[in-house]
């Protein structure tokens, strides 16, 4: 995957600030796709980029579920079972970056295109479950 994912309305839960988080997820996972087109770049960048990636993953998920929590929305077990699944991916990421025996290149791209494929899954079918049910709780 060398092309960048464009911000669309499609990708929207019509909660101003969680169509924010996502907008700069993509933004992180399209700077991934940068590092990874790059002709050279050192280990400690690749690392710093792939903490940025699981460190807003996380400040995103902890969002998404104070609102759960707030709005006693019912599908919140099974939402937060996949952030804790993404959340678990993340820490793989650093130590495969670490792994003075791999491709950084090649596992950059592979990081990238895992975790937009995962984003984009999870905004359109799981997301998208809590658009309706936070937007009737006054979350908008």
């Amino acid at each position: 995957m060398d092309k960048k994912i464009l911000w669309s309305q499609e990708y929207s839960v019509n909660v101003a600030d969680l169509d924010a988080q996502h907008k700069e997820w993509i933004n992180i996972c399209n700077n991934l796709i940068d590092l990874a087109g790059s002709d050279s770049f050192t280990k400690e960048e690749a690392l710093m980029r792939v903490a940025r990636l699981g460190d807003y993953a996380h400040y995103h998920f902890s969002t998404e579920e104070k609102l759960f929590d707030e709005t006693k929305y019912p599908d919140a077990v099974a939402h937060v079972e996949a952030h804790n699944q993404f959340r678990k991916k993340a820490e793989s990421f650093i130590d495969q970056i670490r792994d003075e025996n791999i491709d950084a290149k090649e596992t950059i791209k592979e990081i990238a295109e895992f975790t937009i494929d995962w984003l984009l899954k999870h905004i359109l079918v799981v997301d998208k479950k809590y658009s309706e049910f936070f937007n009737q709780h006054g979350v908008k």
